[in-house]
């Protein structure tokens, strides 16, 4: 009996528990498939303070508890300790693996639906009928926009607006909503962190990715069965241009711009290499939105001088969880450091919509304005939001070419965007239907209002034989 071994195998317990909790209360984790897709793609890049947290919150204890523990047992159970020990390692382990829901993840392992054979309308089959004149589109994804931070006159949850005046900007202009007042989308599993966010959100269906997938590399093309909105507007003659202030590397960004619709990618590695910041230059993930908005300024004029119409994509990074990035301009208004960091980036963001309103190329551009999902900060959104209250992300549209026929007491999903993305473009779809999502500016029903929530999420976290053969072939 030895216990150096008594303590290692309570360690590996108590690391396993401490980490699964950590995951759900640090990253808002969503559903395990959210891990099993982040095993598939690079993580290079990511911002080092996660690593240092879980070092801080989870080995820290874990060493502590299992020197405790595991000396207590040695002196007091002899001959029994090591058996004890390894008792207590499976019952960690098991309430580590029901945290992280890794046994309803299982379960569905052996679960097959047919929604995708039934429901899947595949936007490379619809037809797209195209304005005479093909307007610019600018896509602003801002990290974790939600409309819980406004205030609970305009719909949200807080005493004072953080949105303001981005909300007073989405209700005077089109906003679709689950209320009579400011709304939006639920977050359904496969699109709750940013990479899933953004496919949710440009092509219209959930990375569920099974485990047995091949990791995403430059050898393996991101779902190539899959028709999004690059691959779209690329077809359509457009220039295609995604800006980030992070490295495009992490979660995979870069393959699905690359291979759907082959975009230009401004990203940190970019922005050093053309001398847009200085070649060890590093705040946060990369850069801060207050160059980020200045960069973007810079490329669309590129881009605006050129004949073709362009679709320009961008994700803010400052509002990223745990605490957010604190510029220098920003003042220390509220008692929360992640309330003073929304405040101020939409601020910033607000400068750059006046900005682009101020532009020759305005007249002719739709802006749509989206959180990429809700705010994984769980921390600060359970000590400071109420529970009941019902979450969902934030949704824009400027210059919108076409108007809803009711915006307002919806059901949707953030997958609904990439129809109705096009519409506000002015094009007309036949069906109104591309993928999973439907077109809101129309009557049609979506699929949540077809099935309710609670079915349609339950279903695409089964099995797919068309979700593997013929997105993922």
């Amino acid at each position: 009996m030895n216990i150096l071994l008594i303590v290692f195998i309570l360690f590996i317990g108590f690391l396993a528990f401490f980490s699964a909790r950590w995951a759900v209360q640090y990253f808002g984790l969503s559903c395990f498939e959210q891990i099993v897709f982040h095993l598939k793609v690079p993580l290079e890049g990511a911002n080092p303070q996660f690593l240092i947290d879980w070092v801080k919150l989870c080995v820290t204890k874990a060493i502590i508890l299992a020197i405790a523990l595991g000396s207590l047992i040695y002196v007091t159970l002899g001959t029994d300790a090591e058996r004890i020990a390894e008792i207590g390692l499976a019952i960690l382990v098991i309430l580590a693996m029901h945290e992280v829901g890794i046994f309803g993840w299982m379960f569905n392992l052996f679960r097959k639906t047919s929604f995708y054979e039934e429901n899947f309308v595949d936007a490379g089959e619809v037809k797209l009928t195209f304005p005479e004149k093909k307007r610019n589109l600018i896509h602003i994804y801002v990290e974790s926009l939600e409309n819980t931070y406004s205030n609970v006159e305009k719909g949200g949850n807080y005493t004072d607006d953080l949105l303001d005046p981005i909300s007073t900007i989405a209700l005077e202009n089109v906003h679709f909503s689950h209320t009579t007042k400011l709304g939006g989308a639920k977050e359904i599993s496969g699109t709750g962190w940013t990479t899933g966010g953004l496919v949710g959100q440009s092509a219209g269906i959930p990375l569920l990715v099974p485990l047995n997938c091949k990791r995403f590399s430059d050898k393996q093309p991101f779902f190539p069965g899959l028709t999004s909105l690059g691959d779209i507007l690329k077809a359509k003659g457009y220039n295609l241009e995604y800006l980030i202030g992070s490295d495009a590397a992490f979660g995979g960004r870069e393959y699905y711009y690359k291979d759907h619709g082959d975009f230009k990618i401004f990203d940190l590695t970019y922005a050093r290499n053309q001398g847009f910041i200085e070649k060890d230059y590093k705040e946060f993930w990369g850069y801060e939105d207050r160059k980020l908005f200045s960069f973007a300024k810079h490329e669309i004029l590129e881009l605006a001088k050129k004949d073709e119409p362009f679709y320009f994509a961008m994700l803010t990074v400052d509002t990223h969880h745990p605490y957010g990035y604190v510029d220098k301009g920003c003042i220390d208004t509220y008692k929360e450091r992640l309330s003073n960091v929304i405040a101020c980036d939409i601020k910033e963001l607000t400068e750059f919509i006046h900005w682009l309103q101020a532009q020759e190329f305005y007249e002719d551009t739709t802006v749509v304005i989206s959180g990429d999902h809700l705010s994984m900060a769980a921390q600060y959104i359970h000590s400071t939001y109420d529970k009941q209250y019902e979450r969902t992300t934030f949704n824009c549209f400027l210059n919108s070419v076409v108007k809803p026929t009711h915006p307002y007491n919806r059901q949707f999903l953030t997958l609904d965007m990439f129809p109705t993305v096009l519409a506000s473009m002015g094009v007309q779809i036949e069906g109104e239907r591309l993928n999973l999502g439907t077109n809101l500016f129309s009557d049609k029903k979506t699929l949540v209002e077809t099935y309710g929530f609670t079915y349609v999420d339950k279903e695409l976290r089964k099995q797919s034989s068309y979700y593997k053969q013929k997105l993922m072939k």
